[in-house]
């Protein structure tokens, strides 16, 4: 066999603590596509490009993309002339001094991004679940799928702006905030990312106890400081009600004290909040710390990837 020809060969190993269900098993990495002399089909060569596991140079190509994109947008809200806050008519921002770089930047980017997204719907009937289904509704199904919906979301503002849909600067604008969702397309090529979900949902059940008990303590602790200090002169403006309570006492709760000047009873309330915030972030900390230990090793002791080469 060739080293063109080579076959990967993916093996999940367990982890030796006799877990159920954990046996050794072997998968050939892709080779949908191949005809009856073993090359692979253009449609195939395709769908590896895009959708392959393995890092390749494209692959990080479109992370790089990503982060440029995303670096360009924040750095071209800097004002190089004039006030900036507030910014009147005459301020001028680096976005609008270095306007055709940027514009050709922007167009090179969604270039890229829409031939990706074209490429990776062209090739989704290379995954047997979408293949079954045909070439129409197989496709369909794939283009509804989470990654599919980021990047059109990614490209979809600046084609409505090119096409005149969305004409008004103002709207323009605010559309273009949706190229933050580029952000988004960078956890599909960072595999340790998927680590996260691993984490989550094996800790969902003691995560959400500390979501309800840190709401419960939110509650609490905006209705007892609303009853102490809504007739206090100095702080009477932030607890008018239990709701106005709710943003500085979430504040609180986060390790952070805005206000002062509290009533005695407001300080006797405001020590026991500072108690409470620390076991509220503590726990769940701790839990995804752990769980993602965990995570790391079962990733580390169960997946690797081989060559075989005759």
């Amino acid at each position: 066999m060739s080293s063109e020809e080579s076959v990967l060969i993916r093996r999940n190993v367990g982890s030796g603590d006799g877990e159920e269900g954990v046996l050794p098993s072997f998968a050939v990495w892709p080779d949908s596509g191949r005809g009856e002399g073993g090359s692979r089909s253009l449609r195939a060569r395709v769908h590896n490009l895009v959708e392959g596991e393995i890092d390749t140079a494209f692959e990080y190509g479109i992370l790089v993309l990503i982060a440029l994109n995303v670096l360009l947008f924040m750095v071209g809200t800097v004002v190089v002339d004039g006030v900036g806050s507030p910014c009147e008519s005459h301020c001028v921002t680096l976005n609008d001094r270095y306007e055709k770089a940027f514009e050709s930047f922007e167009f090179f980017s969604v270039l890229v991004f829409t031939l990706e997204y074209v490429f990776r719907i062209w090739s989704a009937l290379e995954f047997p679940k979408y293949g079954a289904m045909g070439p129409f509704f197989g496709r369909l199904a794939y283009a509804s799928t989470f990654f599919c919906i980021v990047d059109l979301a990614s490209i979809a503002p600046y084609w409505l702006n090119v096409l005149g849909i969305v004409p008004e600067v103002e709207y323009t604008t605010a559309f273009r905030m949706f190229r933050l969702v580029r952000l988004l397309k960078a956890d599909k090529y960072i595999n340790a990312f998927s680590l996260l979900d691993d984490v989550l949902s094996e800790n969902a059940a003691l995560l959400l106890a500390t979501s309800y008990y840190a709401i419960l303590a939110l509650i609490i602790s905006s209705t007892a400081l609303y009853y102490t200090e809504h007739n206090n002169p100095d702080l009477a403006k932030y607890y008018e009600s239990i709701p106005d309570a709710l943003f500085p006492t979430i504040l609180m709760l986060t390790g952070e004290f805005p206000l002062v000047d509290f009533t005695p009873w407001g300080q006797v309330i405001s020590s026991i909040i500072a108690v409470i915030a620390v076991a509220i972030f503590a726990i769940p900390t701790g839990v995804l710390g752990a769980g993602f230990v965990k995570a790391v090793e079962r990733a580390q002791n169960r997946e690797f990837t081989v060559e075989l080469d005759d």
